[in-house]
């Protein structure tokens, strides 16, 4: 996120009949509802996104619904993303990972596993300024988790490890430029993880933003 200061001038149109869609995800599949909403506020919005996922016990997004100057219908996402897409970018990871907090938020409340509808756990990959493995668990007691913790082979527990000490090597203030192809093996290290952890859980390299 960033903030940039505009003369409010700028602009040279206004509307107030936004369209907005609501996507609910369910099952293990994913399977799609989708709602629009006119003649509504964003208040209203959220709030019956939130009402559709029975208070997140489904996954869901919000987006304003918008034709191209060509007519062609598109979507802004305000909230979340179409779930069923694969995340490549570092903002599409973000838009993923606020449907799934919310999500596991919800089912950790009614004192259910975080668990992703599909069964799988979620996993993120980042580094930390102890030393250790760089591998956390969001919603559970053992928070940061260790290679014993995993089914994971013990040359890939040990490069994981390696790639955090890595971390702590450097200065605070030191430019990651300077750590050579550092960001390149993470993304080679989570994507053994991946496979390492099939079926299991869903790996999100969140060292990546």
């Amino acid at each position: 996120m960033r903030g940039e200061y505009v003369d409010e001038r700028d602009s040279t149109w206004e509307r107030d009949d936004p369209r907005f869609r609501i996507l609910v995800f369910k099952g293990p599949d994913n399977e799609v509802t989708a709602l629009d909403l006119v003649d509504a506020t964003l208040d209203e919005a959220m709030d019956s996104a939130r009402a559709l996922s029975n208070g997140d016990q489904y996954l869901w997004s919000l987006a304003i619904v918008d034709d191209d100057s060509h007519g062609e219908r598109g979507l802004i996402w305000l909230s979340g993303m179409d779930y069923n897409d694969t995340s490549f970018t570092a903002r599409q990871w973000l838009l993923r990972r606020q449907m799934q907090s919310r999500y596991l938020l919800a089912r950790t409340q009614r004192g259910l596993r975080p668990l992703l509808p599909n069964g799988l756990r979620l996993l993120r990959v980042f580094p930390e300024w102890i030393s250790g493995w760089p591998i956390w668990e969001d919603f559970t007691d053992g928070y940061r988790l260790d290679a014993s913790s995993l089914d994971i082979s013990p040359d890939l527990g040990a490069a994981l490890f390696d790639w955090n000490e890595e971390w702590l090597s450097r200065q605070v203030d030191e430019p990651l430029a300077d750590l050579n192809g550092w960001r390149e093996r993470g993304v080679l290290l989570v994507d053994q993880l991946k496979r390492e952890l099939n079926g299991v859980a869903e790996v999100r390299p969140a060292f990546l933003w």
